[in-house]
């Protein structure tokens, strides 16, 4: 990996940090509001490949509130109705694709595509702010073009899913 690598990915982490910190300052204040808490952070332990059209299980639970999130099948469950933000990193690896898509009940609405010639690692992240109803289910799945889409873990880095109510209604 070379300089401008490196640099580039300190820069991710510093900008995934700030957001970070910006969520836990809206979920303090949402509690200070009677906002239901629910969130949920979630990550791949080991490289995969997966099919088009496949589901990422993300298999780790880091943090979640509620119980909302299955990683059995990879699917988040809304217990309230409300605006959420979804994020999702993906890892690109030399020469590989990485096609993903956020789906609300089967709908989709964002994707993400990652790809990289030269050999190196390549975090590709998407931030989604949409309407989820309660009973929605919301998954990251790949998209119908590559029939190998591999999420890469160079030095412990992992592929992840991010979800939180902003605001509820």
């Amino acid at each position: 990996m070379d300089e401008q690598d490196v640099l580039f990915l300190k820069n991710e982490v510093k900008t995934l940090k700030e957001r970070l910190d910006n969520l836990t300052e809206t979920v303090e204040k949402g509690k200070k509001h009677g906002i239901p808490t629910v969130m949920f952070f979630v990550r791949l332990t080991a490289a995969t490949t997966l099919n088009k059209n496949s589901i990422v299980k993300f298999d780790q639970v880091i943090t979640e509130t509620g119980n909302n999130f299955n990683p059995g099948d990879g699917i988040f469950v809304s217990p309230v109705s409300g605006i959420y933000l979804f994020s999702w990193t993906t890892l690109a690896s030399t020469s590989k694709y990485v096609d993903t898509e956020l789906r609300v009940d089967n709908v989709v609405v964002a994707s993400s595509y990652g790809h990289i010639g030269t050999a190196s690692n390549v975090p590709v992240t998407k931030v989604v702010l949409c309407k989820v109803k309660k009973g929605d289910h919301v998954w990251i799945q790949t998209g119908r073009r590559y029939t190998e889409n591999y999420f890469s873990t160079p030095n412990d880095s992992r592929s992840s899913f991010t979800g939180m109510l902003v605001v509820d209604n």
